[in-house]
Formats: C-alpha cells, structure tokens, sequence
C-alpha cells in the first residue's frame, strides 16, 4: 500500500519547549488553502474597486458623458496654457524692444546662473568674433540710418500736438520731451493699432504704446487721462490722452519713444519739423529754467 505525503508545521515556545500550534495536511489541501486565499483577495479587490472611488482609475470605467467632460476640460487646460505662453512671450518681446539692454543683461544674467562657467574656460575674443560684432553694429546703423528714413518716406508722423514744444536737449535724444500745458490733449503720431496701455509710478502717470505700419513702434508716457484701451484703431493727430493736471505753475512734460524693427529711433529726426505756434500759456523751458510766453 502506497504512503500518502504529509506536511507537517509546528510552532513552538523554544523558552518553555512547548508546542503552541501545529499543522499536518496533505499537498492537495495546501493548493486547496492557496486557491481559498487567492479568492478571498479577489473578493476584497473586488469589494475595493465597487464600493469605493478607486474604481475611477480603472481603464473604461467611466461614463460617456464623464470621459467627454473630462476631455473637454482638458483641452480647455491646454488652451488657456497656450494663451499664456503666447501672452508671456508677446509682454517679453515688448519688454526686450522697449528695454534691450535690461532684457540683455537679465538672459546674461540667466544663462550665467543656469551654467556656471570656469576662468579657466573663458577665452580671448577671436578675430572672427571681433569681425562679427563689427559687422552686426554696422548692419545695425545701417538700418537705422538707411532702412527706417526709407520705410518712414510713405508714412506722416506729426508732433503730438500742434502747441508742443520739444525742449532743445531732446532733439537729439531717442527720448524726445514735450513741453505742455496741464489738461492739453496729446494725439498719436501715426496711423495705428493701441497694444498697450498701463500706468507707471516710474514714468510719472500713463503710458500708451501704438503699433504703427511698416514696423514702427511708439511709446508716449507721462500723460494723465486716457482716452483709449487696447486694441483700439487709431489714426494720425487722433486725441488719445490729456496730460496730468499737477497743482504746480510749470508745464507737463510728455515724453515720445520710437522704435523700427526694434532699432531706438531719434523722434525729432521723423516727426513733422513744421514750424508751430507758441502756445499762449507759460511753457517752462527745462534748459533755461524760466517761464516764456
């Protein structure tokens, strides 16, 4: 007669040699205790995933309706993040065309932080570099100099006033200044569009940026009511903005930026060089520092 196998587990109390359990079973029913196990864990998974959120994780399981809300939330997600970026990256080149030397400073900055560079690895300038730079100032003069009186010929930039007089020490100056009454009504030089219009405790009061034609920029600030927002259409000697009403006896002065193809631009160099009238009211000269009729 063939022995059937048995297995047989013992647990015992090795300080008091006493036997606390003991088992004594065949392979058949180890496979059977195994298989009970493997059930009741799939029962309780099976409980788990019916009778609480887990069940969401699972691949399908949502409704229809469900999975289209999600979808639809998502792509809302991913367009509002693309609104962003392309807002962030329009207000950086702004930023750039308006402050080139601050924004090159703030990547060098960047890019010396991100990589930290060795003495040791920093090398004399070649005669290649020294041949580019040459070539990019004087590709750089020359679109000042050539291309933008060129593009300008077809434009008509006038002041922005008629009774504004541009203060002598300004005429050569890429921040040319206005001299103004308190209230007065300051127009765009050029046909435009309006992209930015904010207010600046640095600049003295509001500033009002306008996209003109042919790839020229204007920034006039220090002016007090608005009379435009964003986006607005506006054309040549158009009223934009009234300058500030300060309770001294001087002028205001409205300052006047351009740019073409982010090349700074002397604004007293494209503006109309008409004659103008002397406006009735005192006008402080910041040069000579008195009051003229």
């Amino acid at each position: 007669m063939k022995t059937r196998c048995r297995y047989k587990v013992t647990i015992e109390d090795e300080s008091r040699l006493e036997t606390v359990a003991e088992f004594s079973t065949t392979p058949v029913r180890w496979f059977m205790l195994g298989g009970i196990a493997v059930l009741v864990i799939m029962a309780v998974g099976a409980m788990v995933l019916s009778f609480t959120p887990a069940r969401n994780l699972l691949p399908g399981y949502l409704k229809e309706s469900e999975r289209t809300a999600n979808q639809m939330q998502l792509l809302r997600l991913d367009s509002l993040k693309m609104a962003y970026e392309t807002n962030s990256a329009f207000l950086d080149n702004i930023m750039n065309v308006l402050n080139p030397v601050t924004a090159l400073r703030q990547d060098s900055a960047v890019s010396s932080a991100t990589v930290p560079l060795s003495p040791d690895s920093l090398l004399p300038t070649s005669q290649e570099e020294e041949k580019f730079v040459a070539m990019m100032r004087e590709r750089e003069k020359y679109n000042v100099s050539v291309i933008a009186p060129l593009a300008a010929e077809s434009l008509m930039f006038s002041s922005v006033s008629d009774n504004a007089v541009v203060s002598e020490s300004s005429r050569s100056s890429q921040r040319a200044e206005f001299i103004m009454a308190k209230g007065a009504p300051v127009s765009a030089i050029a046909d435009g569009t309006v992209i930015a219009v904010s207010q600046s405790m640095r600049d003295g009061g509001a500033t009002i940026i306008i996209q003109h034609s042919k790839g020229f920029l204007s920034r006039i600030s220090r002016l007090g009511t608005v009379l435009v927002e964003t986006g607005d259409q506006v054309a040549g000697g158009q009223i934009i903005a009234l300058t500030n009403r300060g309770n001294g006896k001087k002028g205001e002065i409205v300052y006047l930026e351009m740019w073409h193809n982010g090349d700074s631009l002397v604004p007293y160099e494209y503006i109309e060089k008409q004659e103008s009238k002397l406006p009735p009211y005192p006008v402080v000269d910041k040069d000579v520092g008195r009051g003229r009729l």
